[in-house]
């Protein structure tokens, strides 16, 4: 089955190399989608076979070695999000919640 996935990571999460290992994570399981930053850490959307997706996010558990995660949250999203996995800008709009 074909899921899409809104993901947001938040805790010591900007500055670590986060962003490229959730490309690396989520490419090299033939997933589709973005990461990015913002005030309250990273945004995350997922796409593909649920398999994948799940193993997806339990390979979020095993971050780079200066991350640390306090909370990840999921949310359905409808399917038919972008092409490929993208790191996108970083919004610095909103109150900064994440550390770094």
């Amino acid at each position: 089955m074909h899921v899409r996935t809104a993901v947001r990571v938040e805790g010591t999460v900007q500055g670590v190399g986060f962003r490229p290992f959730v490309h690396g994570l989520a490419t090299g399981l033939g997933l589709t989608g973005l990461v990015g930053n913002d005030a309250r850490g990273v945004f995350i959307e997922v796409e593909g076979d649920r398999d994948a997706v799940e193993r997806f996010l339990g390979g979020l558990r095993e971050p780079p070695p200066l991350a640390v995660i306090e909370r990840i949250t999921t949310r359905a999203l409808p399917t038919g999000g972008p092409r490929g996995f993208a790191i996108v800008g970083s919004d610095a709009t909103g109150r900064r919640a994440a550390l770094v």
